[in-house]
This record gives structure tokens, C-alpha cells and sequence, in this order.
């Protein structure tokens, strides 16, 4: 299954741990995020260090684990479909990188959000755990 990972998805990994962790380390699992991401995230890895509340060493660890299982696109290669996600998201134009990098992939967002879900491209941890029957 391919989906696209939302950053507050990501975040949360890293603070909460636990079977989100089975998830996105499940073998049917195809991950895909916008270059930004990353950025973002390393941008705030002392904070998530801190909220985690595990050692430094061992969230730098998971947090190069998980950039080994996701797939990082570039905005070039999906774009072209920023002004359809722009149309979607209305005035909301913060997740417009993964609403067009979804439609590029054909997939689902992995958010908690909503009002993604309510536009058809949101998919929750709770659809994923029970699409592999992780529990």
C-alpha cells in the first residue's frame, strides 16, 4: 500500500512511539513525503527530543530509521498538481504539498487531520493498523 505521510504523523512517531511504529515499518508499506518534511523535522528535532522524552541518541536513531523507510519526492515532480490541491484545501494551503503529492502518487494522506479526511485523502493510523491487522 502506498500512502503519503502527514508531518504531524511523523512528529508524533517519535514523541508517542508505540505500534504507530509496526505501521510504518510494516513491509506492505510504501511512504512518501515531500523533501520538506524533512526539513521541517530536522528543524524541530530538539523539540521532539525533549517531548519524547528519550535519550538524544536513541530518537536520532528512530529518526534515521525513518528516513531510511521513507521516500522523499521532490515539489518538481508533483506540482503540476499544486493548483488542484490549492483548489481542494480552499484558503488552507499548508498541506497543499501532500494533497498534490497524494494525487500524484494516487494515494491517501496518513493524517489526523479532519478536514482531510472529509475531502476524501485523509487515512487514519486506526484504517491502516486494521488494513494489516496490526494491533
Amino acid at each position: 500500500m502506498d500512502i503519503v505521510l502527514d508531518a504531524n504523523v511523523l512528529f508524533r512517531t517519535l514523541i508517542s512511539s508505540g505500534s504507530i511504529l509496526d505501521i510504518i515499518f510494516h513491509q506492505s508499506l510504501h511512504i512518501y513525503a515531500p523533501q520538506q518534511l524533512k526539513v521541517e523535522f530536522l528543524a524541530h528535532q530538539q523539540e521532539i527530543i525533549k517531548k519524547s522524552h528519550l535519550p538524544r541518541e536513541t530518537v536520532l536513531f528512530l529518526t534515521e530509521e525513518l528516513f531510511k523507510k521513507i521516500i522523499f519526492v521532490n515539489r518538481t515532480d508533483y506540482e503540476i498538481y499544486l493548483p488542484k490541491a490549492k483548489n481542494l484545501l480552499k484558503d488552507h494551503n499548508k498541506d497543499e504539498d501532500f494533497i498534490a503529492l497524494c494525487i500524484a502518487k494516487k494515494c491517501k494522506l496518513w493524517t489526523y487531520e479532519k478536514r482531510l479526511c472529509d475531502i476524501g485523502f485523509g487515512i487514519s493510523t486506526k484504517q491502516l493498523s486494521d488494513s494489516f491487522t496490526i494491533r
